[in-house]
């Protein structure tokens, strides 16, 4: 992986970083002491508005999420030792260790940085927005064009909105003091963030679905930045990062156990219907033409020694979080050469794996127990309402003609 050891930033920077590890601490540090990144302490995970501080904030969810991504570097530097990967590759390890922790770290601690407030629900109300009559004539106003011409190309990154794009226009321009460069991270931290490789533009213009194109990974107002990410680390355009796997796989691997966690907290799920149903699903995947023995060891983990020191919710989490961070590991390394050539076309955690089965099971359970509980979806509601009030009330601004505030803007005194 010799050519994703790059230090180079999209603007050169004053600090003397000349080593692969030094230069990731400093990415790591640009993140934690931004304001951005406090931000997510007042974002919720699932609930809103919690004033009960054990419930998960975008910020302690994003800490977990850092844990696992170092968890599974761990895991696959132990594991790599003993495989069939070349001496070359090892030693490359072996030296790298720490710096390639820190990408991931660094990755999964601002995976949710441009999560607007309320979550999915605010990003359904800014893209709503977008593509209403009120928006369009806002535009038009602006440009003093006519709404028969007016380009609408310049609302699609609205009409797009997600918290993935939004936080990469965070890192690389809104989060700085010139309004450019946003933290100037190293090229190799950007491309490592980029879970979906498309804009707006060349997700409409794709003819078939390509790999990574669910949603949006970067609005086209920052094209020019992941090209040149792309183009410094010999990355063919629209391609994934072999690290970035490993943060999208430490998020699932993260949020599907905790936001049940979140749950028996709130008294929403009770911590006896969740081993009953667990167990029956668990069960069925066991009779499956997927036999695995983590089945078998994950119903033991919810029927613990009675004078174990812990209960069955934990002991269940403890259970599966290792065995997925393990089998994380074991496939990134069993596909090394794959995931090195951009030849990965699906998620690490892949479909009709049994670790998307088991994530499958739990996302399933909150869908059905957790999401649609009334308190959940009341401020889920009263979100999308909020949201929708503020770009209500921004209307006047956003209606300003550009040229006429160009103008006044900058005149001399």
């Amino acid at each position: 992986m010799d050519k994703y050891n790059q230090i180079d930033r999209h603007r050169k920077s004053n600090a003397s970083h000349s080593t692969f590890l030094a230069s990731t601490q400093s990415d790591k540090a640009r993140l934690i002491y931004s304001a951005a990144f406090r931000r997510l302490q007042q974002k919720a995970q699932v609930f809103s508005l919690e004033s009960n501080s054990a419930v998960r904030s975008r910020l302690t969810h994003s800490i977990e999420v850092s844990h696992i991504g170092r968890y599974i570097i761990a895991s696959i530097s132990e594991q790599i030792s003993a495989s069939n990967l070349t001496n070359e590759i090892k030693k490359y390890w072996l030296d790298n260790n720490l710096a390639m922790s820190n990408i991931v770290e660094t990755a999964c601690l601002m995976h949710d940085i441009g999560n607007p407030p309320f979550g999915h629900f605010g990003e359904a109300a800014i893209s709503q927005w977008a593509r209403s009559d009120d928006a369009i004539n806002c535009l038009c106003i602006a440009t003093n064009t006519d709404k028969k011409k007016v380009e609408l190309t310049a609302l699609d990154d609205f009409k797009y909105f997600d918290g993935n794009p939004q936080g990469f226009r965070i890192i690389t321009k809104l989060q700085g003091e010139d309004g450019f460069y946003g933290l100037n991270l190293t090229y190799t931290q950007l491309a490592a963030f980029i879970k979906y490789t498309h804009s707006p533009m060349s997700k409409v213009q794709q003819k078939t679905s390509a790999p990574f194109s669910k949603k949006i990974g970067f609005f086209d107002t920052e094209i020019d930045v992941i090209k040149a990410a792309w183009a410094k680390l010999n990355m063919p355009e629209h391609s994934r990062h072999p690290l970035g796997f490993l943060m999208e796989a430490s998020d699932d691997i993260s949020y599907c156990i905790s936001d049940i966690e979140d749950g028996i907290e709130k008294g929403i799920i009770q911590e006896s219907q969740f081993k009953k149903d667990m167990l029956i699903g668990i069960q069925s995947l066991q009779k499956s033409d997927d036999p695995h023995p983590i089945y078998q060891k994950l119903i033991e983990s919810l029927n613990p020694d009675p004078d174990t020191a812990i209960g069955p919710f934990l002991n269940f989490k403890t259970y599966l979080s290792n065995y997925l961070v393990s089998a994380v590991a074991k496939k990134f390394i069993d596909n090394y050469q794959k995931f090195i050539t951009f030849d990965i076309q699906e998620e690490i955690i892949s479909k009709n794996s049994t670790e998307h089965k088991l994530l499958s099971l739990l996302k399933d359970y909150t869908g059905k127990y957790l999401f649609t509980s009334s308190e959940a979806e009341r401020m889920e509601l009263s979100g999308f309402s909020i949201i929708s009030g503020i770009l209500e009330e921004y209307k006047p601004l956003l209606s300003l003609n550009k040229k006429k505030v160009y103008i006044f803007s900058y005149q001399p005194l």
